[in-house]
């Protein structure tokens, strides 16, 4: 096959994680609606590289030199293992599924579903900066798999 870009553009990983969302008109479904859009608008900065400007001073020199590195193909490793798609696809699909726990809010991947788990209280709903730096903390937690 022909050697692919290993940086997978942002609206590609959002295309590939399909949402799993509450039933429709449900006050959960408002909300996950929300969430997704501050994941792509999240996969939309790093692939901009518009992420650090969000944060200024406040990052770690760690964060910061992640910050370096960090494209859209990080989010896919995390949720499903793989920072590309596979040449026959992803068995199973990938998703994404909602947690309204109100206590947690970094997201959870569960690599072998191909599932990545996302937080939905007030916190991430409320605070974009928050959503994106839980985001980033998780992936870097997460860099076994987000290694491209």
């Amino acid at each position: 096959m022909p050697e692919q870009d290993s940086d997978l553009a942002a609206d590609l990983v959002a295309a590939l994680l399909k949402p799993s969302y509450s039933v429709l008109r449900s006050n959960r479904r408002a909300k996950e609606e929300l969430i997704v859009v501050k994941f792509r608008d999240f996969l939309q900065c790093i692939e901009d590289k518009e992420l650090r400007a969000t944060f200024e001073d406040l990052l770690t020199d760690e964060e910061d030199a992640f910050l370096n590195i960090l494209s859209p193909s990080h989010s896919l490793a995390f949720a499903t293992g793989s920072s590309k798609v596979p040449a026959i696809g992803f068995q199973p699909t990938p998703k994404l599924t909602f947690n309204h726990d109100g206590k947690k809010n970094l997201p959870v991947a569960h690599t072998c579903a191909n599932e990545l788990e996302l937080f939905v209280n007030a916190t991430t709903t409320q605070d974009n900066d928050e959503f994106n730096y839980c985001f980033l903390v998780a992936l870097m937690n997460g860099s076994v798999f987000s290694t491209i």
